[in-house]
């Protein structure tokens, strides 16, 4: 049972039902992956390597901490630690070193990976409330790209696809390291220190989402970072 059969499931019914529910419990518990005991996979040092991308995320959130964190309830600091110290360590365990393998891993990383990436949506909101239209779009469209990533590889790995399943997780875990681009072409690139709060009615609208995403804008320059 795969991630992709649950949404499948819940397509056809457009309601979270008993059958929908069973499949996301069966996904989240399953100790093991289609590849279980497939010693023709091979994952090179690169694939692990993307595993840690998550801590690597987490290190450079600290580093560039953002003004707007101070001003909101979002767990920026626990966030970060938990992508560092758990999520990159448990992505390693789980999907490197034991892919082919029955492990208590997989189960203790989807957990992580689902509250991680619901979190995630936390963070965004916040963005939205705070920061210029830009930031907000890059790294929703961020997130999308790396949930179509996420799914694909479930697919693929559903089908036995090795080559596809390879190629789709790895994008999936770049999805840290786009959240490091799009943070560090903010702060160094646009030079953003943009309103404190973004309204709908002023930045929002289309010619100054635009201007915003370009990096022009109307607005005097203040001193709240938004990265």
């Amino acid at each position: 049972m795969h991630l992709s059969e649950c949404i499948d499931l819940f397509s056809e019914s457009n309601t979270v039902d008993q059958e929908v529910r069973e499949c996301i419990v069966h996904w989240l518990w399953r100790d093991k992956t289609n590849f279980h005991n497939d010693e023709s996979l091979k994952l090179d040092p690169l694939f692990g390597a993307l595993c840690l991308s998550f801590s690597f995320g987490g290190v450079v959130m600290l580093m560039l901490r953002p003004k707007w964190q101070e001003k909101s309830n979002f767990p920026y600091t626990l966030f970060a630690c938990w992508l560092i110290f758990a999520q990159g360590p448990l992505s390693f365990w789980a999907d490197y070193m034991s892919m082919t393998l029955q492990s208590p891993a997989h189960v203790i990383d989807k957990f992580s990976a689902s509250i991680m990436f619901v979190l995630y949506f936390w963070r965004i909101i916040d963005l939205y409330k705070h920061c210029r239209p830009s930031n907000f779009i890059l790294q929703l469209a961020a997130a999308s790209f790396a949930g179509f990533c996420f799914i694909n590889a479930q697919d693929a790995q559903e089908a036995y696809d090795r080559d596809s399943w390879i190629f789709y997780h790895n994008l999936w875990h770049c999805f840290p390291l786009n959240l490091t681009a799009i943070q560090i072409y903010h702060t160094f690139i646009l030079g953003d220190y943009g309103k404190e709060q973004v309204k709908r009615t002023n930045s929002w609208s289309t010619f100054d989402t635009v201007k915003s995403f370009i990096g022009i804008s109307n607005e005097p320059i203040q001193k709240t970072k938004c990265t």
